[in-house]
């Protein structure tokens, strides 16, 4: 008798379309996961402040940034709390076809715009989501809570008696009192401002600063000086000034072919973040108009670094010897093959003798650059306190380092034409807080015993 067969042909069992199917709803999983795994990265959005703060202003400068750099930002919440009251300060969504990775906000500005603040303690609360699928296609979330207080005191201050005369292009000195909830005070000039320091010679409280009037800005351009505390609060007063317009050389300088072929491979070879553009005089105003911008940059970086000592003693020494061959201020108009190609301020002093002349240190204070440095060819920068440096240009030779202290006179090396230098001579500058100043006046002894030595000691008598 024949067997009956338990199955029937050409079906599958359900154990095996359950399997095959299962199988397919797996290999679709993958390949959604494969095609949108970026979509579940797990990082949270970032939100950070410019700096720390616990106390804000009427008019508090104070950024925020929030970002997410995996899917975008999807959504941005400002809130501020105080009291019992709570006001939306910004909500922003963002689509995926328009977001952002980075957002920022200048929290001082939304709370001028939607609060009427009080003194007293509030908070920021701030959240923010992004794009990603996770927590059920929710984002990661991030949320902060800063605690502060509104302070809406602005600090005191009060300037000392004193009568200031400034020259376009010199520089200056102040002596003023703030109160003790005063965390920043100087002197600002038109767009620069020179910090203030502590007079050690006087109470707590009294500051000075050197302050100098650039030698482009209008001789109206006004001058006062600042107090501001932690919060943001400030307060200006103006001192009793006289400024003195001048007018500066005008010069044209024709570019000759041996010249801008000395010159240009000897700097791109020294200062690689130059690139070469096509011609050689091209590369050159490159050279002269950027690279000039970036070396004056630096100076001013260093400048902060400074500290609110006097290193220096009495008037700054001329190049012994020397004669002038170009100075402070020129306006220089560069032509090549009778066209104008650049123009550029010459902030400083040509001084020559002879060939590689000792160079002089023109006041004590401390070295804190002897290298190549851009148009200046081989430089020395030195620090003599208070923001302001000197700078010794085109040398041939450096003999210090830096870190060294030197003394006036001390030697730095010889004079030479390295740079942007048509001759062996030595580019002398002086900057203060990154403001290019007339050494003329730090060379007389009657202007620094009248504007800077004189000017610090009734404070402390």
């Amino acid at each position: 008798m024949k067997q009956i067969k338990s199955k029937e042909r050409g079906f599958a069992s359900p154990l095996t379309i359950i399997v095959v199917l299962t199988s397919l709803v797996l290999v679709i999983l993958l390949a959604a996961i494969g095609l949108t795994y970026k979509r579940w990265e797990g990082q949270a959005p970032e939100i950070a402040f410019d700096r720390d703060f616990k106390t804000l202003g009427r008019t508090a400068a104070i950024g925020l940034t929030i970002s997410d750099p995996g899917n975008g930002l999807k959504q941005v919440t400002i809130r501020l709390k105080q009291g019992e009251q709570e006001v939306v300060l910004a909500g922003d969504a963002f689509d995926r076809s328009e977001t952002t990775g980075t957002r920022s906000y200048e929290i001082g500005k939304l709370i001028t715009e939607k609060q009427k603040i009080q003194p007293g303690p509030a908070s920021l609360l701030i959240n923010a989501s992004d794009h990603s699928f996770r927590n059920f296609l929710r984002g990661n979330q991030a949320e902060i809570a800063k605690e502060f207080q509104f302070d809406l005191e602005p600090p005191r201050l009060e300037l000392l008696p004193g009568q200031h005369y400034i020259n376009q292009g010199g520089s200056e000195s102040v002596v003023y009192r703030v109160s003790e909830d005063t965390e920043v005070s100087g002197v600002q000039v038109g767009p620069n401002f020179f910090p203030g320091f502590p007079l050690k010679s006087a109470d707590a409280n009294t500051r000075f600063a050197l302050f100098a009037f650039r030698y482009d800005l209008p001789a109206d351009t006004p001058v006062k000086v600042v107090a501001r505390d932690a919060a943001g609060n400030e307060t200006t007063a103006q001192p009793w000034q006289k400024v003195f317009p001048k007018q500066f050389r005008t010069r044209d300088i024709v570019l000759e072919d041996n010249f801008v072929q000395k010159v240009v491979p000897e700097v791109l070879s020294h200062t690689p973040s130059i690139q070469e553009q096509g011609e050689l005089v091209k590369t050159f105003v490159e050279i002269n108009s950027n690279l000039r911008r970036k070396n004056h940059e630096t100076i001013a970086n260093m400048s902060k670094e400074s500290g609110g000592e006097f290193l220096w003693k009495d008037a700054f020494l001329q190049l012994s010897n020397s004669q002038v061959e170009a100075f402070f201020a020129d306006r220089r108009t560069y032509l090549y093959e009778g066209k104008q190609v650049d123009q550029q301020d010459h902030v400083g002093f040509d001084l020559s003798v002879v060939r590689h002349y000792p160079i002089e240190a023109a006041n004590d204070g401390k070295v804190i650059l002897a290298e190549y440095f851009g148009i200046y060819g081989n430089t020395v920068l030195i620090d003599h306190g208070v923001g302001l440096i000197s700078l010794y240009g085109h040398m041939s030779s450096i003999d210090v380092k830096p870190g060294q202290t030197v003394k006036k006179k001390d030697a730095l090396g010889k004079s030479g034409e390295t740079g942007l230098a048509g001759g062996d001579h030595l580019h002398f500058g002086l900057f203060l807080q990154g403001i290019p100043v007339n050494p003329t006046e730090w060379w007389d002894a009657k202007w620094i015993k009248d504007h800077v030595l004189d000017r610090l000691k009734p404070s402390s008598e």
